[in-house]
């Protein structure tokens, strides 16, 4: 019934779509900072796995490397470096530059030294600027700083400043239950962009959105700006009071360029919004005074009639049709009948949890409920879907994905816990929340139509919250389920699922026996380097070490799915020498062990970098990973 309620409550939403006319961008003060951090050279051991090495008859020898993945020229994105979370806006957590390998590995651990409102310091997400430089955001409890970094040799900072955080405590760290509510929390900015004039875009954590451009390598303090969009964001709050209170749920979680040049936004709660920056020039505010237009819509106005049949069973041929709806109707009226009918909870209705994909024709957005593949129309200044989805949307209604309504112990929330995956211009990739055992789900770029369902894992061991690895015809994907406390040792089931497409039946099917051994890869996302032939999972040691398997970074062979090396680094006792009171390190990763659990990743993805590197976020701060260039 649940269900049924969030798809009642779109209907209020769909006559909802919105222009914001009001000066909402303004200067921003920003709360300079002496940023303290530490880059400390890791003890690395690195090595062959004997499969490998039996499989090669003994010889210490790499994979073939494989074809460049083909990439779309976003023309508002780098084209060669990674400037969002899954390495390009098709999100294909692919990378055409090579990986860290064992020939002279080094890593470093980029140690954040803020304690207070300002600790842990963990990096999630990374942009480059140019070879040498970098940018990320170190979150703390209640502040996060904006960072450019020198990662030519040892890491250095060169500009960093305050932007608002995301509010915690230092006791949430100690509660089971608090830490999940704050690692279910996507907003914040981990899920940021780098523009191809290297401008800095923020999803910040109370209705705004950053503008912070770079240059000569230090942030532009006198062109920064914050997009106030709180007007538009309360769209998603229709029948939720008390959006500003403590309890207000509905945070942006992602930003992202369309192809025209217009900043797309998602927020927790179902709003979708774009900035038109597509019809404004440069130089209007400053010069002007002037804003952007911004137009938003919630989400669950999209396939309405289409979802009302799905969980209803009853079929409308127009809005009109329903009981309830009567001509000339007012907004207060229309909110009040819906208070009466539906007093919806606030802890369900259609959400998003994810980042997006963009590629020339669209961006590709899901929800909990479904996928859907978007427009924004410069005519009629609306969001809109692709006009061949929607016709598919009402007519079979491929989009709506299986959903039992639950969260898997693994996933965020109660629905797909994948950003969707662009595989060139052929389909689109995700993931859904099926009953038991999750499905891949494959569609038709062109026209939304399923192409395969597929199911991943195990039966009830299932779930993934991690994005899909798309590579030509080939796909992988990592099975999170049971990964629910991060700060803790997960038992989990793993493994990763390879699905290839069979050209003569146009349907994919399931790779057996890849990988040739069991591969538990649950806290990032797999991710692969198309010039070091391998993919690379960030996973646990198999063995244990004094009561703990340690971090590292395996690569497996694309062809085989075998192991070939590994890289861990490691800390003796004492080694990390954090400087936080002893208390916080028993309330968060408990103090045996801590040196080697400071290699935690907490969920953080990872970057590929230049020269031969691996960037990922771990527990204060991050690591590189670099190496020599494959001989």
């Amino acid at each position: 019934m649940i269900r049924f309620l969030i798809i009642y409550f779109s209907l209020f939403a769909y006559f909802m779509t919105g222009e914001l006319r009001a000066q909402y961008c303004n200067p921003f003060e920003i709360e300079e900072t002496d940023f303290k951090s530490e880059t400390r050279v890791v003890k690395v051991n690195a090595g062959w796995y004997p499969s490998w090495l039996e499989h090669r008859e003994g010889q210490l020898k790499y994979p073939e490397p494989l074809p460049p993945l083909k990439k779309w020229n976003h023309p508002f994105m780098k084209d060669k470096l990674p400037s969002a979370m899954h390495e390009d806006s098709y999100a294909s957590d692919i990378s055409n530059m090579q990986g860290p390998i064992p020939e002279n590995a080094t890593v470093q651990y980029f140690q954040v030294r803020e304690t207070g409102k300002e600790f842990s310091g963990m990096c999630p997400s990374f942009a480059f600027v140019d070879e040498n430089t970098m940018v990320t955001l170190s979150f703390g409890r209640t502040n996060t700083t904006l960072l450019i970094l020198d990662i030519e040799n040892k890491i250095k900072v060169l500009d960093a400043i305050k932007i608002p955080g995301r509010g915690h405590t230092a006791m949430e760290l100690a509660s089971k239950k608090a830490r999940m509510a704050l690692f279910r929390n996507t907003s914040g900015g981990a899920y940021f962009f780098l523009s191809k004039e290297n401008e800095v875009i923020i999803p910040g954590p109370e209705y705004s959105i950053f503008y912070i451009p770079i240059k000569n390598r230090r942030f532009e303090r006198d062109r920064m700006l914050q997009y106030d969009i709180l007007e538009e964001i309360e769209k998603g709050d229709l029948l939720v009071e008390g959006l500003k209170a403590k309890e207000g749920r509905n945070k942006l979680t992602a930003v992202m360029p369309d192809g025209e040049g217009n900043i797309w936004y998602t927020s927790k709660m179902g709003v979708i919004g774009v900035i038109d920056l597509k019809n404004f020039r440069r130089g209007d505010y400053q010069n002007k005074g002037l804003c952007p237009k911004t137009y938003s819509f919630y989400i669950g106005g999209f396939g309405l009639l289409r979802k009302i049949e799905h969980f209803f069973g009853r079929k409308y041929d127009a809005l009109e049709d329903l009981e309830f709806y009567k001509e000339g109707m007012s907004d207060v009226e229309y909110r009040r009948l819906f208070r009466e009918f539906f007093m919806l909870d606030p802890d369900t209705r259609e959400e998003i949890q994810n980042s997006f994909a963009v590629g020339p024709d669209g961006v590709y957005i899901v929800s909990n409920i479904a996928l859907y593949k978007l427009r924004f129309n410069d005519q009629t200044k609306t969001i809109e879907m692709d006009p061949k989805w929607e016709e598919t949307f009402r007519t079979l209604g491929d989009q709506i994905y299986p959903n039992d309504g639950t969260q898997k112990r693994g996933h965020l929330n109660d629905g797909s816990g994948t950003t969707p995956t662009l595989m060139d211009n052929r389909f689109v990739i995700i993931a859904d929340n099926d009953q038991g055992q999750i499905n891949l789900n494959i569609y038709s770029q062109e026209d939304g139509q399923l192409v395969n369902r597929l199911p991943l894992f195990e039966k009830d061991s299932s779930a993934c919250e991690n994005s899909v690895v798309a590579y030509r015809n080939s796909l992988f994907i990592g099975n999170t389920y049971n990964y629910v406390d991060p700060f803790k040792f997960n038992d989990t089931p793993g493994g990763i699922d390879r699905y290839d497409l069979n050209p003569e039946s146009g349907k994919f099917e399931k790779v057996e026996n890849w990988p040739f051994e069991h591969v538990d890869a649950k806290t990032a996302t797999p991710k692969m380097s198309t010039k070091t032939g391998v993919i690379y999972v960030y996973n646990r040691h198999e063995e244990s070490d004094f009561g703990h398997y340690d971090w590292q970074l395996t690569a497996l062979d694309y062809e085989t799915g075998r192991k070939v090396f590994y890289i861990r680094p490691e800390f003796g006792k004492g080694e990390f020498n954090d400087n936080i009171f002893f208390l916080m390190k028993s309330f968060s990763l408990g103090m045996k062990n801590y040196d080697k659990k400071v290699f935690n990743n907490i969920w953080a993805t990872y970057t590929f970098g230049p020269n031969n590197s691996i960037y990922i976020g771990a527990y204060r701060g991050f690591l590189k990973f670099s190496s020599d260039t494959k001989p």
